[in-house]
C-alpha cells in the first residue's frame, strides 16, 4: 500500500476546499428542499469531477477517503450526518475499488470510484434521515418518479462528471499543472 506524504495531503486539502467552494454555489438551490435526492442530484457532477482530479494526482487507495474526511469535516458544522455520509461513502467506494481493481492504476477504476461516490451517499442519507428525523423510507421517497428517475439521474450525472473530470485531469496533466 502506498503511503501518503505531506504534499499529497496538502493537495487533497486544497482540492477539498475548492470542491466545497464550487459546490456551495448550488446550496441556495437545494437548501430548502425536502427531497434528499435533489441535493445529491446537483452535487453529483461536481463531486465526481473533483474526485477524478484528486485520484489522478494522488492515485493511492485512501485518496477519496481523505477528500471525504476534509469535505465532511467542514460540512459537519452544518450537520454531523454530512461528515458521516461523505466519509462512509468514500470508504465504501474505496473498498469496492480494492475488491474489483486492487488500486487506481486503471482509468476504469478512477471512473468507477468517482461515478459511485455521490450515488453511494444517497442510501446513507436516507438511513440518516430515518434515524435522525424518524421519517420512513416511503415518506422520504414519495412518488415513483422520485423513487426511480431521480436516483438514476444522480447516477447519470455522476458518471458524466467523472468523464468530464477525466478530460480535465488529462489536460491538466498534459500541460504539467497536475
Amino acid at each position: 500500500m502506498k503511503k501518503f506524504n505531506s504534499k499529497d495531503i496538502v493537495f487533497l486539502a486544497i482540492l477539498s476546499v475548492v470542491l466545497l467552494l464550487i459546490s456551495s454555489l448550488i446550496m441556495p438551490i437545494v437548501m430548502f428542499t425536502q427531497l434528499t435526492v435533489l441535493r445529491q442530484l446537483f452535487a453529483a457532477p461536481i463531486f465526481a469531477l473533483f474526485s477524478v482530479i484528486a485520484i489522478k494526482k494522488v492515485p493511492k487507495i485512501g485518496t477519496l477517503s481523505i477528500v471525504g474526511l476534509f469535505t465532511g469535516g467542514v460540512l459537519m458544522f452544518m450537520s454531523v450526518t454530512m461528515l458521516i455520509n461523505n466519509l462512509l461513502g468514500a470508504i465504501i467506494v474505496e473498498v469496492l475499488v480494492l475488491i474489483f481493481f486492487r488500486n487506481y492504476d486503471k482509468k476504469s477504476a478512477i471512473i468507477f470510484a468517482a461515478s459511485l461516490y455521490t450515488p453511494v451517499t444517497l442510501p446513507l442519507s436516507w438511513v440518516s434521515i430515518m434515524v435522525m428525523k424518524g421519517k420512513t423510507l416511503q415518506e422520504q421517497l414519495g412518488s415513483t418518479t422520485q423513487n426511480i428517475l431521480l436516483p438514476l439521474a444522480v447516477i447519470a450525472l455522476s458518471i458524466a462528471g467523472a468523464f468530464l473530470g477525466m478530460k480535465i485531469a488529462n489536460e491538466l496533466k498534459r500541460t504539467g499543472k497536475l
